[in-house]
């Protein structure tokens, strides 16, 4: 048995390597970001248990729930959008963007919990996530695709850029796509 453990932590470690869709820029821009993203909106405003609610529960299960549903009806209604949705910025993912954000006012408004608050934890923590798993699509997907098990992908403002540019270093200057569904 304690023969197989260096085999088998091996086999893991390579398997994490072919899975991570960004590299070490990607990883660390995120966890910054991340980092960020949780730290400063609660050292400014605070955090209480029902922004912890709003950002570890109710959130993810939105984001989950709507990206489902986006892509069903992308699907249905128009199918040659989804193959743009890697795209910087794409129709998929400004539905996403916006349904969160009116989930994060609506919380704001109908609970005791800070909307604001709880978003960019939310957010953060989602990059966090990412950053772990070398997802390398918008952070906005990053709970749902851990949910799912599923890797989708929307364009990510901030960070496709940085992927894209470290595939490209990478590969030597080929273009190839940054992103693999899988």
């Amino acid at each position: 048995m304690t023969r197989a453990a260096p085999a088998l932590l091996t086999a893991a470690r390579r398997h994490l390597r072919e899975r991570r869709e960004i590299g070490p820029i990607g990883t660390v821009s995120r966890i910054a970001g991340g980092v960020l993203a949780i730290g400063l909106p609660i050292a400014i405003g605070g955090f209480a248990w029902w922004d912890a609610a709003a950002a570890l529960f109710v959130l993810p299960v939105v984001a989950t729930s709507a990206a489902a549903l986006i892509v069903a009806t992308y699907q249905r209604l128009a199918p040659e959008a989804l193959r743009r949705r890697r795209a910087i910025c794409s129709g998929p993912a400004c539905w996403l963007i916006a349904i969160m954000i009116g989930a994060a006012a609506g919380i704001d408004a109908l609970t005791p919990a800070s909307g604001g608050i709880a978003l960019w934890v939310w957010l953060g923590a989602s990059m966090l996530i990412a950053a772990a798993r070398g997802y390398g699509g918008c952070e906005v997907l990053a709970v749902p695709n851990l949910i799912t098990g599923r890797r989708d992908q929307i364009g990510c403002i901030l960070y496709t850029p940085i992927d894209r540019m470290e595939a490209s270093r990478r590969t030597g200057g080929v273009r190839r796509p940054v992103h693999a569904r899988k």
